[in-house]
């Protein structure tokens, strides 16, 4: 557990930082005539994120220089509320603009969310490391946050889920985030098989992470997951190959290192995983994955080796997961086998995957204005199957997602 050493008082909250902000010489030359290229730029509650960024390691200096791109400050003055992310140039931080509203609810939760990630290093939670207001001069004010990238350029996503726990009352727009559509509750036609001791895991730290949203009076959050296959970065199937047939589910994830990483599966303070990203060339993928486990629909040879091929790399993996003190946040790579039955035909398809897995969009509170919603909604729907709900109710259905998604490794061979 961290060492915890102090508190971001409510002074520090209010507090604000102005300054004025230009784009570089360079790019000015090569802009036309009457281009706005001054901002007045707000910082809220500086010292507050700065413990934050320190926490995790950021160096405030190379976060404003990464932040404050002339490239960035151009989308940041142009774009509107609803587009979900921008991405810095050095893909190290998610970028969202908010309203100013949601700008006050992050400010009040910030004193007990530090507390929370400062106590519990393997939260699931984004990190956020600074909310923002930028006002070209002369034009309109923009508020947003930063927060750390788990989508970050050199992972590739076969899927990406924005996922609250239920599909009703929510828009079928899709967005999508460097060319890979953000699909929702509706489109997840994937069960998650895990090593049971990963799995505790998960839904511990989900429930620790969901009783502060609570207590802060937060809801409407989403699970963020993405899908990396491990046979192919490309395939005939919706950018996926199976790795199992319809008829033979995959051996159970068992490992004589269960005992040795126990501990840190329990521990809060151990991160769960290293990035070892997959590129999206192909070539490079092939040259840095783990060797994915074949079909083992052939004969009884194959399905052997493939136990021991899948038990291998289990086995790899974790023991350099749990032994490694990398800072990358709890949920980023953890191996899964991925099940599927084909609306199609009813068969059961199998994939050898990596998943990443993150809170996000932990912005909104239960006020008046979703309060309303919730009324409005539930009268097409059952009042506690829609997204707008108080934050206990949230929380509660948030967690019972979390662990109807992802299911212990074993039960598949029941299916």
């Amino acid at each position: 557990m961290a060492k915890f050493t102090r508190e971001i008082t409510a002074m520090e909250v209010k507090a604000t930082e102005q300054n004025r902000i230009r784009y570089s010489s360079n790019h000015v030359t090569h802009l036309p005539p009457g281009t706005i290229t001054e901002f007045d730029w707000k910082d809220y509650c500086p010292l507050g994120f700065r413990l934050i960024q320190e926490l995790e390691g950021i160096e405030h200096d190379d976060y404003v220089r990464s932040i404050c791109t002339d490239e960035t400050l151009q989308k940041l003055s142009s774009e509107k509320i609803g587009k979900v992310f921008h991405i810095s140039n050095d893909n190290r931080f998610l970028i969202k603009i908010l309203r100013k509203s949601e700008i006050k609810v992050t400010l009040e939760m910030l004193p007990g969310y530090y507390r929370h990630i400062n106590k519990y290093r393997s939260s699931l939670f984004t990190r956020i490391y600074g909310v923002h207001a930028l006002k070209p001069v002369g034009g309109v004010k923009t508020y947003f946050a930063v927060m750390s990238n788990m989508l970050h350029s050199t992972v590739f996503m076969n899927k990406l889920y924005d996922l609250k726990g239920s599909p009703k009352g929510r828009t079928n727009k899709k967005i999508e985030v460097r060319n890979t559509t953000v699909l929702k509750d509706i489109d997840l036609d994937f069960s998650f098989y895990v090593d049971p001791l990963a799995r505790q895991r998960i839904i511990k730290q989900t429930k620790l992470d969901c009783e502060l949203l609570e207590e802060e009076g937060i809801m409407d959050y989403s699970l963020l997951v993405g899908l990396q296959a491990q046979e192919s970065c490309q395939g005939s199937l919706h950018g996926i190959n199976p790795v199992y047939g319809s008829f033979t589910p995959p051996c159970s994830f068992k490992s004589d290192s269960t005992k040795s990483i126990k501990t840190a599966l329990n521990s809060p303070d151990r991160s769960l995983v290293t990035m070892n990203p997959c590129s999206p060339d192909r070539d490079s993928v092939e040259s840095e994955k783990p060797k994915s486990i074949q079909s083992v629909a052939s004969n009884s040879t194959s399905s052997v080796t493939n136990q021991i091929n899948s038990q291998s790399i289990l086995v790899a993996t974790l023991n350099d997961l749990f032994h490694n003190s990398s800072s990358i946040s709890f949920g980023m790579k953890i191996p899964a086998r991925a099940r599927r039955v084909t609306r199609e035909t009813g068969e059961e398809e199998w994939f050898d995957v990596l998943l990443y897995i993150g809170i996000v969009d932990t912005f909104q509170d239960y006020g008046m204005k979703k309060r309303i919603e919730h009324c409005y909604k539930s009268i097409q729907h059952n009042s506690n199957s829609i997204s707008t709900v108080h934050p206990k109710i949230y929380s509660s259905r948030f967690q019972d997602f979390v662990s109807n998604i992802f299911l212990p490794h074993g039960d598949d061979r029941s299916l």
